[in-house]
């Protein structure tokens, strides 16, 4: 694809000072959104550039049609998952939603959105923190995928490669950290060690262990997690031994609220050997209790988690809708 010349272009008030999509000087040349684009078929490379500058490169089997419209109405770009780290913003106001006359997995394919340097230093964004998101399924979050990520400095673009469908919601994010790579929260309280999520939509933190929390929380809020050492031997149910020598400590700023979240907890393998002595170890299952009880009161099974061992080594307990609490893995003695 050629490299063409840009110019900022400004977009709402609420994007700090500047906008950092750019548009081609050759503009009346390209696609509009809302036009029909013919896909080639037989493996034939699409090359198709738009007036704003967002340019999709794609192979397909079969000779299709490809609509681009824009949604002027986009979920915020501050409800991130796939990655973690924060706080993210949307860098236009705008997102992308792309059709095809049919169902297509059958492609190779990439997005690309431009991006204005310039602009995103005045914005305090870095290039390497700038991200395509893709719309989930439920609508509540921006997926970003850092395998598939690929950012282009020296065309000032930010692509997602590797794809197969085209089909979906898009837009271009950033991040303002200064670290560029996936964040990791680290356990403790204070400032740095809180993860805080915004109400309404879904948000993703993981820890240095690989704990990990996606959250649809119904205020805003900070939560914290503690390690907690020693687990006394009458608070484990009867037939059931504990992975660790440890309890997470979940506390938020709002324990009160409601909130749906999914809770990832990793576990070591080799702690499983041990604990049973030979090397096929049985499902892991996660046990809580409330926060403020006895050492000796008993940890209860939770309910409708995913049991057994994932292949990232990890139990998943999904929609949790109360995450304040203290958390054990447990395996059959």
């Amino acid at each position: 694809m050629c490299q063409v010349p840009f110019h900022a272009r400004l977009f709402g008030p609420w994007l700090a000072a500047a906008a950092v999509l750019v548009l081609g000087q050759d503009a009346a040349d390209k696609a509009k959104f809302g036009d029909p684009i013919n896909v080639l078929g037989s493996m034939e490379r699409t090359d198709q550039d738009f007036q704003d500058g967002l340019a999709l490169d794609l192979f397909s089997p079969k000779n299709r049609t490809l609509v681009v419209q824009q949604n002027l109405t986009p979920l915020p770009g501050n409800f991130v998952t796939g990655t973690t780290g924060g706080p993210f913003m949307a860098l236009q106001n705008y997102s992308y939603v792309i059709s095809l006359n049919e169902s297509a997995n059958d492609l190779i394919a990439k997005i690309e959105i431009p991006y204005d340097p310039t602009a995103l230093a005045a914005i305090g964004i870095q290039e390497s923190n700038t991200y395509v998101g893709t719309l989930a399924g439920d609508k509540r979050s921006w997926i970003v995928n850092d395998a598939t990520r690929n950012v282009h400095r020296e065309e000032n673009n930010t692509r997602i490669i590797k794809m197969t469908s085209l089909q979906g919601e898009y837009i271009l994010l950033g991040r303002k950290t200064v670290d560029t790579a996936n964040e990791f929260v680290q356990y403790g309280q204070g400032a740095t060690r809180t993860v805080n999520v915004t109400a309404g939509n879904r948000q993703e933190a993981e820890f240095i262990d690989g704990l990990r929390l996606s959250v649809v929380p119904s205020t805003d809020m900070g939560i914290n997690i503690d390690i907690v050492n020693g687990i006394s031997p009458q608070a484990v149910p009867p037939g059931l031994v504990p992975v660790n020598s440890f309890a997470w400590v979940v506390n938020s700023s709002s324990p009160g609220a409601p909130m749906l979240a999914d809770m990832k907890f990793p576990f070591n393998p080799s702690m499983l050997s041990a604990v049973r002595g030979f090397v096929q170890p049985a499902p892991v299952r996660v046990a809580k209790k409330a926060l403020g009880t006895t050492a000796e009161v008993p940890f209860q099974l939770m309910a409708g988690e995913i049991i057994g061992i994932l292949p990232d080594n990890s139990v998943t307990i999904p929609n949790v809708t109360q995450v304040d609490g203290q958390y054990v893995l447990l395996m059959v003695s």
